[in-house]
This record gives C-alpha cells, structure tokens and sequence, in this order.
C-alpha cells in the first residue's frame, strides 16, 4: 500500500469548494460505465488504514467511464491537517482492482485515467512444485520503474506466501504449497504518477488464478508448541497456511515438538515479524530440549524476512526445533511479534 506522510498541512479552506474527477477504463482502454467507485479517507495525511474502514463516499461512471464528486474543503481535511483519500474501483469478479492514493490540496483534482490491469496469470504444474507467470504492468501501461510481488493465499486479505519482487515466472515449491486447498495467486504493483499538480500513487492488483492443489505434508504438522499462552492445538504447525498467530509481549522464543526424532532438510515459515532491535533470531534444533544446535540464521543483512523457505543442513536428529529472539540491548524490547506457520520437511 501507498503510505503517504500523516502530518502534512491542508492548502484549502474550510469553506472552499472542490470538484474531484476521474475517468475508469479496463485494460484496453475501453470505458466502463455505470462502476460504483469507492471513496475513502483517513483521518490524518497517513493512508495506511484507511483502506480498512467503511467507505465515506461512493458515485457511479458515465457512459464514458467518467466520474466527479463536489467536496468541500472542510471535507478534505482534519483540523489544519490534509485528509488521504482512497479511491478504488469495484472488485472484478476475476479479483483484480486498482486503487490511487493521494491528497486534496486543490480547488480542481483530476486524477490520472484508472487503467486496469489483469496481469494475464497462468498456472503450469510441475514437478516439485507450480509455475506462475504473468504479464508485467509495462507490457499495457507503459514503461515503468515497476517491482511487481506475488502474493498466495485462501484470499486476498489473507497471506500464505509472497514473493517480492516477482518476475515470470514465478516457481512455488511443493514445500511453500503444501497440501493446502483453494490457494489463490495474484500480482501487485505500485506506481507515482503526476497528475495536473497531484501526486497519486496507484496500486494495480491482477486477476487471481486458482493453484493446483499439492500433496506434501511437512513432519511437523500437528505437533505441540510452547510459546506464552500458546493454544492447544498448537496453531502454527496445523497446516493453515494463512494462519497468523499474535505472540504477547516479551515473548522471544517459540518451540515446536515433534512427534518423533527427524533430521530436518527443509524448513519453511510465514509471517515471521519481530519488534525492536535483535542482535540474533535464529532457529535451533534439539534432541533432549537441553542441548541446542543452529539449523539457520533467521536474521540477514536486509532484516527479518517475513517469508523464508530453507535449506537445512542438518545430519543429527532432533525431537524440538524453536525459533529463538536474543534482544540488542539490556532493556529487552527486542522480541518475535507473529508467526504464521513453522513448517519441518525431512
């Protein structure tokens, strides 16, 4: 998503009117008329959220795809700072959809034409895994200083792999896949344009394509795991690969037990964040939960990598294997924030 600034100062009185227009095309450039387009707006200059709330507006295309809106300038604006405003065409039933960001600091905004963009996705099974290619933004829109990144899921809201940045094709593992059912691959990309004085950032989402399902099960799925306050059963081995798990503060150290000894060769997780500053994150291996050996190093010269898919080099069996947090500073703020799955292959 487009983030913009949260503490910029409105240009615009309260009482100034305002007239916003646009203009909704499909990828061809063909008009789509009578769209329900969504307007949203956050409460300061940020719009990292606002997508998330009820929309505050709504209005219909013309026969050629256009659309306006009269505000005033009391509604651009929260106190003396500039409001984000989101507008967002209708979800295709395909699943793409295009979104601009931008600020109102102008008596007329015209924003840029709304292109779709389907990104053309195919699927090509293989055989340790799935291929998915697509087609990049600047193949219909023009050439751009594009980084396009795939994202996997049950749904659009709900992560269980991404790839960034992405380039076609794009190959999926049979260990990020899984056996899991009604996985869904799309493609995103941002851009900045100019438009008569405004900067809006676009974000295109492409049409979904359905993954075939795979058949490899991980020797960790259904194991027992110890965290602060961890549920029963453990929810970050029980193969729901969109599952996301809030760990409590203080938490720096998660295990999983296995049901018997394994030498691990493979290992995958997802949604993997942390909060403050760590001098160590990695992930350990143990026969006896005494005694602990590193099977890789969780924390690489970009930061935390919330999705990693591991070669293990590992020739001793374990019984436990655990994510461990060592905090920078004595103060201990550093600490594992979520995970979604653990997953172990042999």
């Amino acid at each position: 998503m487009a983030v913009l600034s949260g503490c910029t100062e409105s240009k615009v009185d309260h009482d100034q009117d305002i007239a916003l227009s646009g203009r909704l095309v499909d990828e061809a450039g063909a008009p789509l008329p009578d769209a329900l387009v969504k307007l949203y707006r956050s409460e300061n200059s940020s719009c990292a959220f606002a997508a998330f709330s009820a929309s505050w507006k709504t209005v219909k295309t013309r026969a050629d795809g256009t659309f306006s809106l009269d505000l005033l300038g009391a509604d651009t604006r929260s106190g003396s700072i500039a409001r984000c405003f989101i507008a967002r065409s209708p979800a295709q039933a395909e699943g793409r959809s295009l979104s601009a960001y931008f600020l109102i600091q102008q008596s007329e905004v015209a924003l840029p034409t709304f292109q779709e963009w389907t990104g053309a996705p195919t699927v090509a099974a293989e055989a340790q895994g799935v291929s998915v290619g697509f087609q990049p933004l600047s193949a219909t829109h023009g050439a751009g200083n594009d980084e396009h990144v795939l994202s996997v899921g049950p749904s659009s809201v709900t992560v269980a792999w991404r790839v960034r940045p992405a380039s076609s094709p794009v190959h999926l593992s049979d260990y990020v896949l899984e056996d899991a059912e009604g996985l869904k691959a799309s493609f995103g990309v941002e851009r900045a344009v100019e438009a008569a004085g405004v900067t809006v950032g676009l974000a295109y989402s492409s049409d979904d394509v359905d993954l075939p399902r795979r058949a490899l099960v991980p020797v960790s799925r259904g194991a027992a795991c110890t965290y602060l306050n961890a549920e029963s059963p453990c929810r970050i081995t029980n193969g729901d690969l969109g599952g996301l798990v809030l760990f409590e503060q203080g938490v720096q150290e998660v295990a999983v037990q296995l049901s018997r000894p394994v030498v691990p060769r493979k290992a995958v997780l997802r949604n993997l964040e942390v909060s403050g500053t760590l001098s160590e994150l990695v992930l350990e291996g143990s026969a006896d939960g005494t005694q602990w050996m590193p099977l890789a190093n969780l924390l690489g010269d970009a930061g935390v990598q919330p999705f990693l898919e591991l070669d293990l080099p590992g020739t001793t069996p374990v019984s436990q294997v655990r994510v461990r947090a060592t905090p920078q500073d004595a103060t201990g703020t550093g600490r594992l924030r979520s995970l979604g799955q653990l997953s172990l292959f042999e």
